[in-house]
């Protein structure tokens, strides 16, 4: 595939993305992750400072509801002393924490594709963040 050809992408928000870009003048790579708002109540973080700090904190909580977790399942294993009304453990707290482990994950996953975009924009001499669809930089090849 060539630098000429649009990758394959699929899904609304996939094409969202392709339409986005194409008005900037950015290639999906320089694009990053979607900067609309179509399908949300809030303004969307999409900076990669943003997506850097959304994916502290749900590392850190993820982290955090883990020992947790640990400490439950080493208090009704005997392991540690358990507190006279303390939570059983279940094992559908495990599934549910391992559900829970998607969002820091993705949340990394379009941290990384964004600061890749970032970098090549300010390769190309664009600015570091897209904020909104007003945005909108000159095509390749025009003055």
């Amino acid at each position: 595939m060539t630098d000429e050809q649009p990758r394959p992408r699929r899904g609304y928000y996939a094409r969202l993305s392709e339409e986005d870009a194409a008005a900037r003048g950015l290639t999906l790579e320089e694009y990053g992750v979607y900067k609309g708002r179509k399908g949300s109540l809030v303004l969307p973080v999409n900076s990669a400072g943003g997506l850097l700090a959304l994916s502290i904190i749900l590392t850190a909580a993820a982290v955090g509801v883990g020992v947790l977790l640990a400490i439950i399942a080493a208090q009704d294993a005997g392991l540690l002393p358990a507190p006279e009304k303390s939570t059983p453990w279940e094992p559908y707290m495990w599934v549910t924490y391992i559900g829970f482990l998607a969002f820091p994950i993705f949340s990394w996953v379009y941290y990384a594709k964004e600061r890749r975009a970032q970098k090549l924009r300010i390769a190309r001499g664009l600015p570091r963040t897209l904020r909104n669809r007003d945005t909108v930089v000159p095509q390749r090849g025009h003055s």
